[in-house]
């Protein structure tokens, strides 16, 4: 993850327990406005970093992770480590890693997993054969490492350097078919069948301000807007191909607006002029559901 935790982790003279602690009746709220999660997302992050077993400062030191069972795996390890910070792991870290493991797009995430393989350095097949080998863990999967190791170096090493490089191994994840990769890759703080159950009793998030018509709803600007906000951080290049946009359809938006969440505003709006009469909330509610953006989805339903 290497370079990316600089986006999550927050020192502790900006730490939000400057203002709140555990015991105080606005521990969730804080970390909710800090982090620009739901209440309810918040609240099943604090209970599972209770879990873990942190202390009653909202806090996990460095010598009580020594006792976590992942601590036997060298993975869970590095992965620790990114969310730590003065040798503990906050309660406001581990909010904001979870919510980069979210939000980030496919690129940003392999290549977050490429530098917890080897501390992102290239990795040499020597390293990667290990690497194999606790993946495949079953003797009877074991005899197959070292030609499934010569398969990725072929994929993902094309100039046979003995090495894979942080490009190569981003290259090689990408030929894997688009809803595999994301399905792996995917990571929800709630589930989909929560944010349904919780969304539905909220009528903020009905569509009144989707436009009636013979043939469906076609979502109004102020939808598309609260859309944006919601899936800018993703992979908006997938869900631009879902709508029928094209390269030279991004590339231009990307030439006029600097902010990816006006970017992401701008695609749908020209994805609902260039539809037309047939720019159906169904249809973009399908393209952001099979993008893995269910919860701007939502905003679109009844």
């Amino acid at each position: 993850m290497g370079q990316y935790a600089s986006n999550f982790t927050v020192p502790d003279k900006d730490a939000v327990t400057k203002h709140t602690n555990p015991k105080k009746a606005n521990w969730i709220t804080v970390h909710a406005v800090s982090s620009e999660l739901s209440i309810a997302e918040v609240e099943r992050l604090w209970f599972r970093f209770q879990q873990l077993g942190c202390n009653e400062n909202g806090e996990i030191p460095e010598a009580d992770l020594q006792s976590l069972a992942i601590q036997d795996d060298a993975f869970s390890r590095n992965i620790l480590k990114k969310f730590m910070v003065n040798k503990k792991v906050t309660f406001e870290n581990f909010v904001r890693g979870l919510k980069w493991c979210e939000l980030s797009t496919v690129d940003e995430k392999l290549r977050g997993l490429f530098r917890l393989l080897y501390n992102g350095q290239p990795i040499p097949k020597a390293i990667f054969t290990k690497i194999l080998e606790r993946v495949y863990s079953q003797p009877q999967d074991k005899q197959n490492i070292g030609k499934t190791c010569d398969t990725i170096y072929k994929m993902m090493d094309p100039k046979n350097s003995g090495q894979i490089q942080e490009d190569g191994f981003v290259a090689g994840c990408m030929t894997l078919e688009e809803d595999i990769l994301e399905s792996i890759l995917d990571f929800q703080i709630l589930p989909n069948y929560m944010k349904e159950k919780l969304h539905q009793n909220l009528p903020e998030f009905s569509s009144q301000t989707s436009q009636r018509t013979p043939g469906g709803d076609i979502p109004s600007d102020e939808t598309l807007e609260d859309i944006a906000a919601r899936i800018y951080n993703k992979d908006l290049e997938r869900l631009a191909n879902k709508l029928g946009l094209v390269k030279d359809d991004i590339d231009e938006i990307r030439d006029i607006y600097s902010q990816r969440q006006e970017q992401a505003y701008q695609m749908l709006k020209k994805w609902k002029q260039r539809e037309g009469q047939d720019a159906y909330s169904s249809v973009l509610e399908k393209a952001l559901r099979s993008c893995g953006m269910g919860d701007a989805a939502m905003l679109l339903g009844p």
